[in-house]
C-alpha cells in the first residue's frame, strides 16, 4: 500500500470559524478545515505502529465538527439545506465533504492521494472509510457507501472507476457536480437538467381555471392524499395549469419527450430530478408521460416520489401504487364563450358568442390567439381580427413542421362531378355542426372517441385535391397547414413521433386543418418485421393510428396511391372523396374557368374541341392556359387558339402521350 509518505502541507486551511455562518464560504471554510484535520489524522494512523493505531479521531476534532453541524442545522445556506433535507448523518456529511475537499483543496487532495492504494487519483472506498471512521468497523461503515446509502441513491456522489467487477475497497468516488454548485452558494435548479426541464410557470388561481367536469376536485383530493396524478386529455385543455394550481407547492416541470431513450441515461436523469425535488421541496410534473412507451416503469422505480403528469391518451402500466387519472374533456360552448370574454374583455358578449362558434379553441390556444389579436389589431376587434391573431399563434407553433397554404380560387372555380361536390358539402357540414351533434344531441357520449374529422382525398395528380383542402379551410374560417414530410421524419428513434405529436396537439388546440399531401409516405401499410427499420416504421404507423383515434381536430390526407394506405386508417375516415379525371364537358368548364376575363383573346378559341382532344386534369389545364399566356406575350399578341393548342401539346408531351395533329 502506497501510504508510507509523510506530507508536510504547504499550507494549512484557515481556521474553522465556529460562529454563525453568514455565507456559503464561511460554512465551506469550516467544513474543509475539519476534513483537513481528519485526513492528517488518517495519515498519522498509517504511519504509526500497527499496535498503536487509534480507532477514532481525537475528541476535540469530533466536538468541533459537532459544533459546526449545530451551527449549520439552522442555516439557510445551500449545503446546510442539503444536509438537513436529506437527513445526512455525521458520517455521511464527512464522506461528502471529504470528496468536496478533494475537488477544491490542493493540499488535502495530495494527502488523500497519499492514503490511496495503487496510485489511484480519486478517493477509494477504503480511503473514505479510513477518513470517516478510522479503523473502526461497524455496519455504518458499509451503509454509508453502500448501494442503498443516501449518498448513492440521491446521486450526491458518483463512482468513477466504471468497472462492475471492481473490488469494493478499490472503487473510486467523486462528488457530484451539483453538490459543488451548492458549496458555492448556488441554490437554483441544477443547470445539468436544462435540456429536460421547463422554466418555472406562473401558478394560476385554481378557482379561475375553466375546467370541464369534476377534474379540479379529483386532482385536489388525490394530491392531498399524497397520490400521483395523471391529467389526461388533448393538449391545450389546461392539464398542466390544473396540476400546477392543485399542487399547492412549487413544481419541477419535466419534458417527457426530451428524456433519454437509453434506459440507463434516463434512469440517471430521473434520479437527478428526484434529488432536485427533495432538495428544493418541489413535486415533479412530467409532460407527455404517454410518450415514454415501455420506459414508464422507470418513472415509478427511479423518481421515487409522488409525481404529477400529463398525457394525451391512457397510460398502460402496472403500478405498485396506481396514480389517480383525471380526464379533462373538451369545454362546452358556454365555457368557451366565457374564456373568449375573459381573454378579450373589451369585446361584447354577442361578438364573443360568434367568435366561440367559429373558433372553438382549446384554452391555451384562446389565450395565445387573444394575445396576438390584441398586439396586431389595428382597430376594433372582430372575427377577422381574431382570425389574423390565430394565424400568428398557429405559425408560431406549426411553422417549423408545416407550411400555411392559401388559395386564391373560390368554389365557383371548382369543377367536380355532383357526387364529389356532395361529399365535400357533407364534410364541411360535419365540421360546422359537430357541436350540435356531439354535445346538444348527445352523440359525443355514445361515440366516446374518434370525434375528429379525418378525410381522404384520392385520385390522379392535378385533380384538385390540395385546392379543395384550401377551399374547405376558407369556408370554415380557419387555416390549413401542409405538413413538410422532410422535416417530420427523423433518423433518431422517437423523434418522428415527437414531431407528429407537436403537429396534432397544435392543430387540435388551434382549430387548424392538417394536410398530409402524399399521405401514403406516412400512413403506408405496415410490413412484416425483418429488421429494426421495419419495427420503427411500424411503430410510427401504430402511433398515428392511436393519435387519430383520440384526435378531435381536422385532418385531410391526399394520395395518388390509395391502395398503399394501411387498411386500419380507413375505419377512422369520416369521408373519402375520390377525385377522378374530368370528362370532356368538365374539361371545357375548366378551360373557360381558368381563362381570366382580363386576359386578351383573339378569334374563336374552340375550347370545346380542346376539351375533347386533350384528356387533361385540372392541374394540367391550368399549366396549359398559363403557357399559352406566356407564348402570346412573347409574340406580342392576344391569346389565340393556336397558342392554347401548342401549350396543350407541350403538356401532353410532358406526360409522355402522343399529341393530336389538329383539333
Amino acid at each position: 500500500m502506497a501510504h508510507a509518505v509523510a506530507l508536510a502541507p504547504e499550507s494549512t486551511p484557515a481556521r474553522a470559524d465556529l460562529g454563525p455562518f453568514a455565507t456559503a464560504s464561511d460554512l465551506a471554510e469550516a467544513r474543509l478545515a475539519s476534513i483537513h484535520t481528519r485526513v492528517r489524522a488518517a495519515i498519522a494512523q498509517l504511519e504509526g505502529p500497527a499496535d498503536r493505531l487509534p480507532t477514532r479521531l481525537e475528541p476535540p476534532v469530533e466536538h468541533a465538527e459537532a459544533r459546526i453541524s449545530t451551527r449549520s442545522a439552522t442555516s439557510d445556506l445551500p449545503m446546510a439545506v442539503l444536509e438537513r433535507r436529506f437527513a445526512l448523518t455525521p458520517s455521511e456529511q464527512t464522506v461528502l465533504w471529504t470528496l468536496v475537499a478533494h475537488e477544491l483543496e490542493l493540499v488535502t487532495r495530495r494527502m488523500i492521494c497519499a492514503i490511496n492504494s495503487e496510485q489511484l487519483s480519486d478517493p477509494t472506498t477504503d480511503t473514505l472509510r479510513r477518513i470517516a471512521f478510522g479503523t473502526t468497523r461497524s455496519p455504518e461503515t458499509w451503509h454509508v457507501l453502500g448501494p442503498q446509502g443516501t449518498l448513492r441513491v440521491a446521486g450526491l456522489i458518483v463512482r468513477t472507476d466504471g468497472e462492475v467487477t471492481t473490488p469494493d475497497h478499490r472503487q473510486t468516488w467523486r462528488v457530484a457536480r451539483r453538490v459543488l454548485s451548492l458549496v458555492h452558494g448556488v441554490m437554483s435548479v441544477d443547470d445539468a437538467l436544462e435540456a429536460i426541464i421547463e422554466p418555472d410557470a406562473i401558478v394560476p388561481d385554481l378557482s379561475s381555471l375553466v375546467i370541464a367536469g369534476d377534474a379540479r376536485e379529483r386532482a385536489l383530493a388525490a394530491i392531498a392524499c399524497g397520490r400521483s396524478v395523471i391529467a389526461l386529455g388533448a393538449s391545450g385543455r389546461g392539464r398542466r395549469s390544473l396540476l400546477i394550481a392543485a399542487a399547492q407547492r412549487p413544481v419541477l416541470i419535466v419534458r417527457g419527450r426530451s428524456l433519454a431513450t437509453d434506459r440507463d441515461v434516463m434512469r440517471a436523469q430521473l434520479k437527478a430530478i428526484a434529488r432536485e425535488c427533495r432538495l428544493l421541496e418541489r413535486i415533479p410534473l412530467i409532460r407527455d408521460l404517454d410518450a415514454l412507451g415501455d420506459r414508464i416503469d422507470l418513472v415509478e422505480a427511479d423518481l421515487g416520489t409522488p409525481f404529477l403528469a400529463t398525457a394525451s391518451r391512457p397510460v398502460t402500466h402496472t403500478w405498485s401504487r396506481p396514480p389517480t387519472t383525471v380526464e379533462l374533456h373538451a369545454l362546452a360552448h358556454a365555457q368557451t364563450v366565457d374564456l373568449w370574454q375573459r381573454a378579450l374583455p373589451d369585446v361584447d358578449r354577442d361578438t364573443c358568442e360568434r367568435i366561440a362558434t367559429v373558433y372553438p379553441l382549446a384554452p391555451s390556444a384562446i389565450a395565445a390567439t387573444a394575445r396576438a389579436t390584441r398586439e396586431h389589431a389595428a382597430c376594433a376587434i372582430d372575427i377577422d381580427a381574431v382570425r389574423a391573431g390565430l394565424r400568428v399563434a398557429l405559425d408560431d407553433r406549426l411553422g417549423a413542421l408545416a407550411t400555411r397554404i392559401t388559395v386564391s380560387q373560390s368554389f365557383a372555380d371548382l369543377v367536380l362531378a355532383p357526387e364529389q361536390q356532395d361529399a365535400i358539402t357533407e364534410l364541411i357540414a360535419r365540421v360546422q355542426h359537430r357541436s350540435r351533434v356531439f354535445e346538444t344531441w348527445g352523440f359525443g357520449a355514445k361515440i366516446g372517441k374518434g370525434l375528429g374529422t379525418i378525410a381522404l382525398f384520392s385520385g390522379p395528380p392535378g385533380t384538385g385535391k390540395t385546392m379543395v383542402a384550401g377551399l374547405i379551410a376558407r369556408e370554415l374560417g380557419t387555416e390549413v397547414y401542409q405538413v413538410d414530410l422532410s422535416k417530420l421524419a427523423s433518423k433518431w428513434i422517437g423523434e418522428t413521433e415527437k414531431n407528429l405529436a407537436t403537429l396534432f396537439d397544435a392543430a387540435e388546440s388551434g382549430h387548424a386543418i392538417l394536410l398530409f399531401d402524399e399521405a401514403d409516405a406516412v400512413f403506408g401499410k405496415r410490413t412484416a418485421v425483418k429488421s429494426s427499420n421495419d419495427r420503427h416504421a411500424n411503430h410510427e404507423v401504430n402511433y398515428l393510428l392511436q393519435r387519430l383515434e383520440s384526435f378531435t381536430g381536422i385532418c385531410l390526407l391526399t394520395t395518388n396511391h390509395e391502395s398503399a394506405l394501411d387498411d386500419a386508417f380507413r375505419r377512422r375516415l369520416a369521408a373519402h372523396v375520390r377525385f377522378s379525371l374530368p370528362e370532356a364537358a368538365e374539361r371545357e368548364q375548366l378551360w373557360r374557368a381558368l381563362l381570366p376575363s382580363a386576359a386578351p383573346t383573339a378569334g374563336k378559341l374552340h375550347l370545346d374541341r380542346l376539351a375533347h382532344a386533350f384528356e387533361l386534369s385540372g392541374g394540367h389545364i391550368k399549366n396549359a392556359v398559363l403557357r399559352a399566356a406566356f407564348l402570346a406575350t412573347a409574340f406580342g399578341s392576344p391569346i389565340t387558339v393556336e397558342h392554347l393548342f401548342h401549350a396543350a401539346c407541350l403538356e401532353y408531351e410532358a406526360l409522355g402521350r402522343l399529341t393530336p395533329n389538329t383539333i
